[in-house]
Order: structure tokens, then sequence, then C-alpha cells
């Protein structure tokens, strides 16, 4: 499981564990179900197991939800 998510919403980036994203936006990543050790962050190829309480956050600020 991923140990920390930043998200930096006026610059458009989300840091996963010391990795930036910059996605076009921020809906365009997916928190998706069906993991049984968390929600799963998801932009193309790039997938990460992630809290509850960060996919919320992550939520809240533009990314789609698909649990």
């Amino acid at each position: 499981m991923v140990s920390t998510v930043t998200i930096y919403k006026n610059a458009g980036i989300i840091k996963i564990d010391e990795v930036s994203f910059c996605p076009k936006k921020f809906s365009d990543i997916t928190i998706e179900g069906g993991h049984p050790d968390g929600p799963v962050w998801s932009l193309g190829a790039a997938r990460a197991v992630i809290s509850i309480a960060d996919a919320n956050l992550l939520v809240a600020s533009g990314v789609t939800d698909n649990r």
C-alpha cells in the first residue's frame, strides 16, 4: 500500500510515494474498487493501492470515483 499521497490541486500534480503525476485533468484519474487491500488509484498503466482516506481526498479534489 502507498505510504503518502499529496495533492497539489493548483499545480495539477498528484504525488504518490515520491512519484509525481501531472494528468491533463484530475478527472482522468480513477479510483477503482475490488482490491482486498483497499481502493486502487489508476492513471493509464500506473496503479497503486491507497487508503480509503486518501481515496476520499482524491475524489474531493476531482478524481473520478468508480468504486
